[in-house]
């Protein structure tokens, strides 16, 4: 179970907005978060990633507390033990596909599952370049096997298919969902794709200018409304 507060100004090309919400994720659970561009989708996510400290906020992850600003408390990314695709990739300009990948294993993982990803991700031709040597689509593919390779209970996902053909993108969405239910894992996914939200959400909230605005069935648009 994760249980978040969260209160983070934030300065946008409209003007001050406040990132101002109060959610939880139950195990196993798919969360899409859903809304316009500038709303604070990505800063949510960078936020439960440790990667941005927000002014005010309590975040408990089961049994760990991995923030709380009135207690100073602010749990490393590292130690989070987190899958992550952010929009930039972030993947290591001077190591391989391969060595990306083998990179995130941890020390009793056995390389094998690397080899499992590049066939899955149809990256087996692309296992040897660096990531200035793919495209978006091909980088979008390695960042996400990262996030994959790690024996993580949470991925932080933030458009982890939007750079992909529909082919590619419908299959690797069957792929995400069967390892997110095989694993027990806990995911929230940002997405701007509505059929992408109800083909792989269990719930959805929706987000505008960083506050929810609606939760609901993905399947029932029309119920993303405040309380139900």
């Amino acid at each position: 179970m994760i249980r978040a507060q969260i209160f983070h100004p934030l300065w946008l090309a409209a003007g001050r907005m406040s990132l101002d919400l109060e959610f939880e994720v139950h195990p196993g659970e798919l969360l899409a978060v859903y809304g316009p561009s500038g709303s604070g989708k990505t800063t949510l996510l960078r936020i439960l990633a440790g990667l941005v400290k927000p002014e005010r906020g309590h975040i408990r992850f089961g049994e760990e507390i991995w923030l709380d600003t009135d207690s100073g408390i602010l749990v490393p990314t590292q130690s989070r033990r987190i899958g992550l695709v952010f929009q930039d990739y972030a993947l290591f300009p001077n190591m391989t596909v391969r060595k990306n990948l083998e990179f995130a294993l941890e020390r009793d993982q056995p390389k094998e599952e690397v080899g499992e990803l590049i066939r899955i991700m149809e990256l087996e031709e692309l296992a040897g370049r660096f990531p200035r040597e793919l495209s978006g689509g091909q980088q979008q593919r390695v960042a996400l096997a990262r996030a994959l390779v790690r024996r993580s209970k949470l991925l932080l996902l933030d458009e982890p298919l939007s750079a992909l053909d529909t082919q590619m993108r419908s299959r690797l969405q069957d792929f995400l969902l069967e390892t997110h239910r095989s694993r027990g894992l806990s995911t929230i996914l940002v997405s701007h794709d509505v059929q992408e939200v109800g083909r792989l959400a269990d719930r959805v909230i929706q987000l505008k200018d960083g506050k929810i605005e609606g939760t609901g069935l993905p399947g029932k648009r029309k119920i993303w409304k405040p309380g139900r």
